[in-house]
């Protein structure tokens, strides 16, 4: 698709009020000038973005009432943009008209959502739909999935540029948190309540498989669209390990977020060679040093993380009147939509993801992601913004258009993460 051919493109934010919508309203109202895009801001009470707008000393954008109960005022206001920035969750109960309005307004979309079932509707139901449109869904484009997807796609690329193929991607990701912090500081009620919504939804999660994502499946291929391929080269295993010195732990928040995207991406890819394989894709939060009486404990740590993540696996795929009991349970214990880290226990953060790639070939080279804030709640947020602004104002290829991934949207320009302080760094 070619780029917008408006003076100024404009990107639309809906849930600017939210834990990760405030920080997603700063960013975006200090980049977009720079970027040379206009924002627009969709709310049901214009008047309350007003006020935080006031309040935080932050320049007033254009504001039109957008209510997903009205769907003339959705319409108008997803008319009125290029590419929308959607952060109002739970997904899987407010997204879908969001999302038919995007469809029938040819307006790009882009959200944070890590809840597997509206994701797996919208590649079955949207993506012929938005690709004759000529419209890109992104899901997931948020610490979910969006550095892990795109590091790949650069090692993928940087192989490509010498003739070879990706075979493998191993990534470790490491957090460096400011002293004291704890759970309260890390999880907002939103990403909680995300979970919430998995067992509640009546569609099978499907959470585990790998290839649950993959488009137009062509089983006995072997090839990146084959799910029994994609199953067998790079399966998904919840445990607790050690590997250079470190105890590693399955990925957080959640291990089964990230492979099927990636997977998607991959049987996607416009990259030479790239669909004809599988990429065996592995990934691990660090959790420290391993050896002796600390070591122990973290090990045991890692341990007790990959227990939970396989519990909550097992919850996703129980009979579906017994998981919308238990999601009745759950959301009224913990922590609501709307509360979570914000202000000073965001600052003080930097992570790490480091990538060690081979290829089919026979070569190997390392590649690094280096970030500074919190992961969920300062780096989510800028990273969102910056594809949605690079998305508008460049626009988005065509093998990029339908029900997308993070990669195949950003279309090979790690660069354009950079105001995300985000750093991407290969071979």
């Amino acid at each position: 698709m070619e780029p917008n051919q408006n003076p100024r493109p404009v990107v639309g934010l809906l849930g600017a009020t939210g834990i990760t919508g405030r920080v997603a309203l700063t960013h975006l109202l200090a980049r977009a000038p720079e970027a040379g895009a206009d924002v627009v801001v969709g709310a049901r009470d214009p008047e309350r973005v007003r006020a935080l707008c006031a309040e935080r000393d932050l320049p007033a954008p254009e504001v039109l009432p957008a209510d997903i109960a009205d769907p003339d005022s959705l319409r108008a206001f997803v008319r009125r943009v290029d590419v929308l920035v959607n952060l109002a969750g739970p997904y899987t109960r407010l997204a879908p008209p969001v999302l038919a309005a995007c469809v029938a307004e040819g307006t790009h979309y882009v959200d944070v959502t890590g809840e597997s079932q509206l994701a797996h509707r919208t590649d079955r139901d949207l993506h012929e739909a938005a690709r004759a449109a000529g419209v890109a869904i992104v899901h997931t484009a948020g610490f979910e999935a969006l550095p892990a997807d795109v590091l790949v796609d650069a090692a993928r690329r940087h192989a490509a540029a010498r003739g070879e193929v990706l075979r493998t991607a191993d990534l470790v990701t490491s957090v460096c948190t400011p002293p004291g912090t704890g759970f309260s500081e890390s999880v907002s009620g939103g990403t909680v309540q995300s979970l919430v919504e998995v067992l509640r939804d009546p569609d099978p999660a499907r959470t585990g498989d790998v290839a649950a994502r993959l488009p137009e499946p062509a089983p006995g291929t072997g090839t990146a669209s084959d799910p029994d391929a994609v199953r067998a080269f790079s399966p998904l295993r919840l445990r607790a390990r050690t590997a250079d010195g470190r105890v590693l732990a399955p990925m957080s928040p959640l291990a089964a977020i990230n492979p099927p995207v990636v997977h998607r991406t991959q049987a996607l890819s416009p990259v030479a060679g790239a669909a004809a394989h599988p990429v065996a894709f592995r990934e691990a939060t660090a959790m420290g040093r391993s050896g002796g009486p600390r070591g122990a404990g973290r090990l045991l740590a890692a341990e007790a993380v990959a227990a939970f993540q396989t519990f909550a696996g097992l919850a996703t795929g129980l009979p579906h009147p017994v998981r919308a009991r238990l999601a009745d349970v759950l959301a009224g214990v913990l922590p609501q939509v709307g509360t979570g880290p914000e202000g000073d226990v965001l600052t003080g953060w930097s992570w790490t993801t480091r990538g060690v790639f081979t290829t089919h070939e026979g070569s190997s080279f390392p590649a690094v992601l280096e970030a500074q804030g919190n992961p969920g709640y300062g780096t989510t947020p800028w990273l969102t913004t910056e594809l949605a602004l690079r998305m508008a104002v460049r626009g988005v290829p065509d093998a990029a258009l339908g029900s997308t991934t993070p990669a195949l949207a950003l279309d090979g320009d790690v660069d354009a993460l950079r105001p995300a302080r985000v750093h991407i760094t290969v071979g």
